[in-house]
């Protein structure tokens, strides 16, 4: 009886030792996969935070370039529909260069002197012009899909654009809305038809910055480390692709070559922009 007694109590450790080990592996799996999880919410957490920080800077930078703000910018404008036009931004104010605009030249501009001095910032060689803001050129976009004012057995509804001066990381749509809905969500910006913005500057429209930064304590809290250029300035380049089809933006804080001819290579114009 107690060699028959110690068999079983032996059988019983045999059977039972397996499950204890598998439930404590599988208890340390649990644990080190809750650890990882948690490791990568916070990496993705860190990662988000750090995203939001860059695109502030872009976006303070992109408003500082289009706005002329502590600085000098120029733009040239290229659409589909008419040749390029050149423009002199200065804290908001638009100049049109009926001529050619001189920008700085490196060599002339010693490091001590940066962006002081005759040629440190671009002007217009010819008659420089205030005007408005081009029509054509606009940061973000809203597009409406309107149901007419007057309703019928058939009808199609209106396109519309609202384009605004602010720049904005996702592209709204609104379809089947009433006018009221567009003039309220519209507030800041400009209300176009699709078909006269397409008739007035065609699809495609490009628009191309060069930010001369003034050497000041406030303009060197921009992020001036995307001003590559070797004249110091910084490069934007903001395009737009607007039809009943698709709304596509492209955006470049960068001179960029090979996109210009590519965006604009159907047109009439080409040869003004290569």
């Amino acid at each position: 009886m107690g060699q028959i007694g110690q068999n079983e109590e032996t059988t019983v450790k045999t059977t039972l030792e397996p499950n204890t080990s598998n439930q404590m592996s599988a208890v340390n799996l649990k644990i080190k996969l809750d650890q990882t999880l948690r490791t990568a919410k916070m990496l993705a957490d860190t990662l988000k935070v750090q995203i939001r920080e860059l695109i502030a800077r872009e976006t303070m930078l992109k408003e500082a370039i289009t706005d002329g703000r502590l600085g000098v910018t120029t733009l040239t404008v290229s659409t589909m529909s008419q040749g390029p036009r050149s423009y002199i931004i200065r804290d908001g104010r638009w100049t049109l260069c009926n001529g050619m605009i001189q920008y700085p030249v490196a060599s002339q501009t010693s490091s001590t002197n940066l962006f002081n001095g005759l040629f440190s910032e671009p002007r217009c060689i010819g008659r420089e012009v205030v005007t408005v803001q081009d029509p054509c050129v606009f940061n973000s976009v809203i597009k409406y899909e309107v149901i007419p004012s007057t309703r019928a057995a058939e009808y199609t509804e209106e396109e519309f654009l609202c384009l605004k001066p602010a720049f904005n990381t996702t592209l709204e749509r609104y379809m089947s809305v009433t006018r009221q809905i567009m003039n309220d969500t519209c507030k800041d910006g400009v209300v176009r038809s699709l078909a006269d913005t397409n008739l007035d500057c065609g699809v495609r429209i490009m628009s191309e910055y060069s930010f001369y930064p003034r050497k000041s304590s406030a303009a060197a809290t921009l992020p001036l480390e995307y001003c590559i250029e070797q004249d110091g300035s910084c490069k934007l380049i903001v395009a737009w692709h607007v039809s009943n089809a698709s709304i596509e933006n492209f955006e470049f804080l960068k001179n960029e070559n090979n996109f210009k001819k590519y965006f604009i290579k159907s047109g009439p114009y080409i040869e003004h922009i290569i």
